[in-house]
């Protein structure tokens, strides 16, 4: 993967990809922007309604995956759920009531998306994408390997011609192994991007010209594009540049992405009871607190049409859904977070 910056001077084309989405080259002739030191908190997100009690096991309650469908229905996981208990929920937001839709005894479920024609798609930490019927509730493998490849889905963005781009959730700094697949509608995949330490959030920007990814472990905010890899080539590539590089504390780590309808990118932070707002560019411009009891926030999704963003946090009492304005509103009648 050449990570390099093209010269200013350099004009990138775009390309078609076999599943009909355009990418255009980004982030040229300039350094990684550095994230802002401002500390001041710019909103408090407040309570909606708690979820869950306390989960067993080590990591205790992670909600997760908050997304909204197309009709602004509000769905989202509880991950570290013990066998039998609600794996997937939604919730009302007129009458605050939680639907249990979906459980098993060994699935850890961390994210949602939405296919064009509504289709629900999970990620399964196991290592598997599956497919939600809501009439059975049930299951149905979509993807568990690349070849003779494991897979650790921990987040996906699904294009508006049904391709499915996935954080594969492996690697380290030293040893970046994690990656970005493409599971195109057709049923193949392909490697989009190698190279990466833990990619966990990734989201299209509005327009689905690009991706922005995060990578929990090297903590860094990257823009993802198909691009030119140097003045000789006629070929684009899917290219990463580093927007921002992030000081989040010792024991923070970059969560899901959202965005809104201007592009404003939403980070949940684990481990640090925030929400990190960056602007279109990539650079820090707002944070979002929650309370300290809180410090595991996970996901944002937003509200379709509206300005409402929620998100899934946990900490050592649950999990709960908080919620707060975002910068603009979500597009109307399409997907939100995931």
């Amino acid at each position: 993967m050449n990570r390099s910056l093209l010269g200013k001077s350099l004009v990138v084309a775009a390309v078609c990809l076999t599943g009909g989405l355009l990418w255009t080259g980004v982030g040229r002739g300039s350094a990684p922007a550095k994230q802002s030191t401002d500390a001041d908190t710019d909103t408090t997100a407040q309570l909606v309604t708690k979820v869950t009690g306390p989960d067993p096991g080590v990591f205790g309650t992670s909600l997760e995956g908050a997304a909204f469908d197309a009709h602004g229905q509000l769905y989202f996981v509880d991950t570290t759920a013990p066998a039998g208990q609600p794996k997937l929920m939604s919730l009302d937001l007129t009458t605050q009531k939680i639907s249990d839709l979906y459980t098993d005894t060994s699935s850890m479920l961390n994210c949602i998306g939405f296919a064009p024609d509504g289709t629900m798609y999970l990620c399964d930490l196991k290592g598997r994408i599956v497919k939600f019927d809501p009439a059975k509730s049930t299951l149905t493998n979509v993807l568990t390997k690349l070849g003779h490849s494991a897979i650790v889905p921990d987040d996906m963005a699904i294009a508006g011609n049904g391709d499915m781009y996935i954080a594969d959730y492996q690697g380290s700094p030293t040893a970046p192994t994690g990656r970005i697949l493409v599971h195109h509608a057709d049923g193949s995949t392909d490697i989009a991007l190698k190279g990466l330490a833990h990619p966990n959030g990734i989201v299209f920007t509005p327009d689905q010209q690009s991706l922005w990814v995060d990578e929990d472990l090297s903590g860094k905010l990257d823009h993802v594009a198909y691009q030119l890899s140097s003045p000789a080539a006629t070929t684009p590539i899917a290219t990463e540049h580093t927007a921002s590089y992030l000081n989040l504390g010792a024991n923070a780590y970059s969560d899901s992405l959202t965005t809104d309808g201007q592009g404003n990118i939403y980070m949940a932070v684990y481990g640090a009871h925030e929400v990190l707002e960056f602007n279109s560019a990539g650079l820090r411009i707002g944070r979002v607190e929650f309370p300290d009891t809180v410090p595991h926030v996970t996901h944002v999704a937003i509200q379709p049409g509206t300005n409402r963003a929620f998100a899934t946090a946990s900490g050592p009492g649950g999990g709960y859904i908080y919620t707060f304005q975002a910068l603009a509103a979500a597009p109307a009648n399409a997907p939100n977070g995931g």
